[in-house]
């Protein structure tokens, strides 16, 4: 590639201005690391620039050029640079070649401090062979750094707050082209927990952060302990900001204090918001939230919701974790949704038990349930059910908010057993798995299936399948599948629905997919003949999570159809 670079100074030597332009031809992959880092490239921008000046960063060109190449692991460039002076014009032809790439030709890591009188035979293996520039790869400035750090980092949050790199070098072989590279990692001794120490609480009682804390005084130190108790200090709801860190500076290493300091969100608060679902229209939303019901630290959550298609007031109890890791909940819906010829009245009552952490989390339930169903061309229903209900989600990914590896299981099971308490007698059972597989370093597969079946008498349709939309099958109206009654689209007892979908990042934000979806959902095993559609994609890591906007063709009605969907719905 060739680059024409200009610079016009606004001083001249001479009655006429003196311009100065410099050529650049490299390869694709090195054209603008020159043109970004070469002082005769950034000068031009100078007003100042002037013939003293243009000669000495000639002189020292081809040095500096070199000195950028080797920072990409080319050690052997030819540089040829070709100039000319014109009156008015002084002209810098630069042409690269940079040679094969240096590689790696051997790697020795070196362990010293407490990590060798730990038995910590299998954590030293694995840190090697986690090591990123392994024999063969590419050797460049920039990697062999984020090598160096990456591993520093590793070792740090494992269990070793005060690791350190006592010596690195990397030894070029220029003759053939292949680089030795040596680092040696003191960890440093290992640290224990100590007593917790809680900063910042003044409304709420600091109970709630005791209650949810997994960190017991004599426990090894283990970065991922604290960033864990952060987390479930956020998620509590009663916090606007949470710092947590250990004090090995000032602690001993058996007691190291760990350190919580918070900054708590109002008792009450009020907000609106506005919204768009391509599944079920224009929204405007009403939220209160209330922190210390009853002077008990118990929390309630309202909103009001109207959409296009839907339409809800809920309302819900939840009370603080107990001691023995228990989060109940008590919540009240009224809703309303009119989708596909059917439009559903709901009053819903539950009581709710969850347990565990967010990799391996289960709740118990139980609830009742009031259901009126009007479609369009057919009869109206009304329906009263009482349930129990148990379920469980299984988080394995590496980032929650944006998963590159990983999967994630979610399965319910909700039964009406008594007669004498609902309208007929049935089982739920549901089931949805979705994985992420990297198959590159910038290109990754997701996959998707979702299950679910109905056994047993009159099941409610809150109970009953309708596929299509978001997050189910793109390319098909939100709940367009299902079994036809009258003029609407009423819900089936089984579903299967599933999708493949293939993301290349071209940066660190943005992407572009290619995707499958399939599935269906009916009354029969033997009549869930899935539909598909095919679609292309743009998503965005925002900081919220991964943004997609999709277009769609659904295949058995030869339309297209735009989806946006936003973050991980598990």
């Amino acid at each position: 590639m060739v680059l024409l670079l200009w610079g016009i100074p606004q001083a001249s030597l001479h009655a006429e201005e003196i311009r100065y332009r410099v050529d650049i031809e490299a390869p694709d992959s090195l054209d603008s690391l020159l043109r970004k880092h070469l002082d005769i490239v950034k000068a031009l921008d100078n007003p100042r620039l002037n013939r003293n000046e243009w000669l000495r960063l000639l002189g020292e060109a081809e040095q500096d050029a070199q000195s950028i190449l080797a920072t990409e692991g080319y050690f052997s460039p030819q540089i040829d640079i070709e100039t000319d002076q014109q009156d008015t014009l002084s002209h810098a032809s630069f042409k690269v070649e940079p040679g094969p790439q240096t590689t790696v030709a051997e790697v020795e890591i070196e362990f010293t401090g407490a990590i060798h009188l730990e038995d910590e035979h299998s954590r030293v293996n694995k840190l090697k062979e986690n090591w990123a520039l392994q024999v063969g790869a590419p050797f460049s400035q920039d990697n062999w750094d984020k090598a160096k750090r990456t591993l520093l980092s590793d070792l740090i949050a494992y269990r070793y707050p005060e690791a350190h790199i006592l010596h690195s070098e990397a030894r070029i072989q220029r003759e053939r082209n292949q680089v030795k590279l040596r680092i040696e990692i003191d960890s440093g001794p290992v640290y224990r927990f100590g007593s917790t120490r809680i900063e910042g609480v003044q409304r709420y009682d600091a109970a709630i952060i005791e209650r949810l804390n997994p960190i017991k005084p004599g426990d090894i130190y283990d970065q991922n302990s604290l960033l864990r108790l952060q987390t479930l200090i956020l998620e509590s709801g009663y916090y606007q900001s949470v710092e947590v860190s250990a004090d090995t500076e000032n602690g001993p290493l058996d007691a190291a204090p760990v350190i919580v300091k918070v900054s708590e969100r109002k008792a009450s608060t009020l907000s609106t918001g506005a919204g768009l679902s391509t599944n079920t229209g224009a929204r405007v939303q009403l939220n209160y939230e209330d922190l210390d019901v009853f002077g008990l630290d118990w929390r309630f959550v309202g909103s009001f919701k109207v959409e296009q298609l839907a339409q809800s007031l809920n309302g819900q109890l939840q009370r603080p974790q107990t001691e023995n890791g228990f989060r109940d909940s008590l919540s009240s819906t009224v809703g309303r949704t009119a989708i596909e010829g059917q439009t559903t009245t709901v009053f819903n009552n539950s009581l709710k038990r969850a347990w565990g952490p967010r990799r391996f989390e289960q709740f118990v339930g139980t609830g009742i349930l009031f259901e009126q169903v009007d479609l369009d061309g057919a009869e109206s229903s009304n329906k009263q059910v009482a349930t129990v209900s148990y379920g469980i989600t299984l988080r394995r990914v590496d980032n929650e908010l944006s998963p590159n590896r990983g999967y994630l299981l979610n399965a319910q099971v909700a039964a009406a057993p008594l007669d004498s308490l609902s309208d007929g007698k049935f089982v739920q059972t549901y089931v949805k798995g979705q994985a992420y597989w990297p198959l590159a370093e910038r290109t990754q597969l997701i996959t998707r299936l979702e299950i679910g079946a109905v056994n047993g008498g009159n099941a409610p349709a809150t109970y009953l399948f309708r596929a299509g939309g978001d997050q189910s099958v793109r390319g098909y109206a939100f709940q367009s599948l299902g079994n036809r009654e009258g003029d609407a689209i009423a819900g089936a007892r089984y579903l299967l629905t599933g999708s493949a979908e293939l993301v290349q990042w071209l940066t660190r934000e943005w992407g572009g997919a290619v995707f499958v979806d399939f599935g269906n959902a009916a009354d029969t095993i033997k009549t869930l003949k899935p539909v598909y559609a095919y679609g292309l994609g743009v998503r965005w890591k925002s900081p919220a999570g991964p943004i997609g906007a999709d277009i769609a063709y659904g295949q058995d009605t030869g339309e297209f159809r735009l989806h946006f969907n936003l973050g991980v719905s598990f």
